[in-house]
Order: C-alpha cells, then structure tokens, then sequence
C-alpha cells in the first residue's frame, strides 16, 4: 500500500483507518513537517507554524480548514509527549489511549498590549510627572515581567514626546483589561488591544511553560474534585453533573500529557546550556 502526502481528514476514509503499523507511525510526523528524531522544541515550533496556517479564525466556516486545525493539535500533544510518542513510534495510533484535545486551548489566546495616549489632562505636565509615573505604575497588577518605573517612566516620556506609547506589551487579556480600567477612572486615554499574528503562550521560556502547566494542572484537578463532588450516582439519571465531571476528567488527563511535554522540553533546554 502506497502512503501518499497528508492529507485532510475530510479528505480519508476514516482518522485511524491506515495500510499499516510502518505507515501510520510517520503520519504525524508527517502532518507537522518534522523528522523523526525532532526536538520537542522542534516539534512546539511546528506546531505553531502549522496551526497558524489553519487557524480556522482565518478561514471562517471552512470544515477541512477546522479538522486540519484540529489534526494539527493532535499531531503536536502526541509527538511532544515523550511517553505518548514512544508508544505512537513503537505502535502507531492503535497503541495510544485516546483523550480529547481542545485545539482552541492548546494553541492559546493572543497576547495584549496597553497604548497610553497624551491628552489635554492637566496630568500631562512636567510638574506632574511624578504624580503621574507613581499613578500608572499602581494601576499596573502586580507580577508582569519586565515592569518597573523605569519601565513606566520611559512609555510616560513618550507618550509625552510622540502622543502615543506602549506601556504594556505581550501580556494577558486580563492584565491588560485591568490596567485600563484602573487608568480610565482617572480620565487617562488607554486602549488594550490583542496581538493577533502571535500567541502568548509561542513566546514562553521552557520554565514559564512549565510552570504555567503546572498550576493548570493544580487547577484542573481542583475542578475534577469538585465535580466528582457534585455527582449523584444514586439516582439513575444522567445530568450536567456528569457531563462536568467527564470534562474534567479529561483536561486533567490532557494537561498532564502536556506537562511532560513541557519538563522534556524543560531537559533539553537545560542540556542546551552545559553543552
């Protein structure tokens, strides 16, 4: 049986259905453009070059453009998963236990930046300065990397020069909403816009993704606890309740494949550095 280029699920008579263990154990690798032996940093990387050539936000209403989406998450929580990828490489897809992946989650939102824009505000002076810088600073949460009143001082000076100035880049929607909403109370022009050709979560340092993982995982477990709380298995009758737990069973299961995907991703990074 001849393996051609991948192709689109719509386009094959059925996802696991293959003309051998041999040919369904580069398919993957295949869908993401990747040699056999990739880095997980490799495969990551991949990862976001494809899914951003099939993000169905693109390509609104476009079936083939969703499921290649979706193959494409597949392709990646299986190949960067280091106890999910050998059972793939020894067995193929038939070796692997199944569990959902949410495409839209993994490839993560866009980062946001804040704009600050000079006014008419009596606060735009030069005697105010101080008041100034110390007032957006304190409107900015706490915890944003790379934040300091230097950092505050420098958008202030020019946004004062130039009208407009970044005084937030590459944070979270959240972040960024707060920060304006502090600041409007004041009468201060702001806006938070999102950075939609990257994703925040692209740009992680292998320990910011890990850590990130790690407290997702703490979360989804807190929420499987709850949920499975919240079951009633006495009365016979299926109900939300049980679809909430199933949920959850389910992103725990995907967060912690994700998870030793970021600490082998961690390890070669590590390596990386002595070498």
């Amino acid at each position: 049986c001849r393996r051609g280029p991948p192709r689109l699920r719509s386009q094959q008579p059925a996802t696991l259905q293959r003309c051998s263990s041999t040919a369904t154990e580069s398919r993957l690798y295949d869908v993401l453009g990747i040699d056999k032996d990739a880095s997980v940093a490799d495969i990551k990387k991949a990862y976001y070059r494809e899914a951003k050539k099939s993000h169905p936000d693109m390509f609104p209403g476009d079936e083939a453009v969703q499921e290649r989406f979706q193959e494409v998450a597949e392709a990646y929580a299986t190949l960067a998963d280091p106890v999910r990828r050998q059972k793939y490489d020894l067995s193929g897809l038939a070796g692997l236990a199944y569990f959902s992946t949410n495409a839209t989650r993994l490839f993560g939102p866009p980062p946001w930046r804040v704009l600050i824009g000079r006014t008419d505000h009596w606060m735009w002076t030069e005697d105010q300065k101080e008041h100034m810088v110390g007032l957006i600073a304190s409107a900015i949460p706490h915890g944003i990397a790379g934040v300091t009143t230097k950092s505050v001082e420098a958008a202030y000076e020019e946004a004062l020069d130039q009208r407009v100035a970044i005084l937030l880049e590459r944070v979270s929607e959240q972040q960024a909403r707060d920060t304006v909403g502090e600041l409007e109370e004041y009468g201060l022009a702001v806006k938070a816009e999102p950075l939609e050709g990257e994703r925040s979560q692209e740009k992680e340092t292998p320990i910011q993704h890990f850590r990130r993982l790690q407290r997702d995982l703490g979360e989804a477990s807190e929420n499987l606890r709850q949920a499975a709380i919240d079951l009633r298995p006495d009365d016979g009758s299926e109900d939300s309740t049980d679809a909430e737990f199933a949920k959850w069973v389910e992103m725990v299961k995907s967060v912690r494949s994700e998870l030793r995907a970021a600490a082998a991703e961690l390890e070669e990074f590590k390596l990386s550095q002595v070498s």
